[in-house]
């Protein structure tokens, strides 16, 4: 795998970009009202709590991928059914985003191109983006947020 270097401001900026998109098409706690701010906190800390233990055994198992360490920890048979109920949901959850961001676009951007054409494209860039790597991704965000600023 490639080293790649990012700057703390890189970082940000993708943070920043990623949670604006999200909160601009997905309606965070919309029940809680005036206490939206705190389930977006819990829910903040869930996710924190989730990474540290990521970052956790990341470190106990430094050349293993999830799926793998999954197999050492709970052994053969239980870690290939986990590691396979992961790639399910990762796979389920990039096929929602992908409907999701398609027809958002279609909605408000482009009425008369068809889904599959706007997924597609959309594919492409993504995968034009991981194969050129962080560097680039991180490089066109921050292009992306000073235009949004200056103009």
């Amino acid at each position: 795998m490639e080293k790649a270097n990012i700057s703390g401001y890189q970082l940000f900026v993708l943070i920043f970009l990623f949670e604006m998109g999200s909160a601009l098409l997905v309606p965070l706690a919309g029940e809680a009202k005036q206490a939206a701010w705190l389930v977006i906190l819990i829910a903040m800390i869930g996710g924190f709590l989730l990474f540290l233990i990521y970052y956790g055994l990341s470190h106990y198992y430094p050349d293993q991928l999830l799926t793998e360490f999954v197999q050492t920890i709970l052994g053969k048979f239980l870690g290939r059914i986990i590691a396979f109920l992961y790639i399910l949901y990762f796979t389920y959850l990039a096929a929602r985003v992908l409907r999701d961001f398609g027809e958002t676009l279609l909605t408000f951007a482009y009425p008369h191109v068809p889904l599959f054409v706007a997924n597609a494209a959309f594919i492409l860039a993504v995968v034009y983006t991981v194969r050129k790597g962080i560097e680039v991704l991180t490089r066109t965000g921050n292009y992306s947020l000073s235009w949004r600023i200056y103009f």
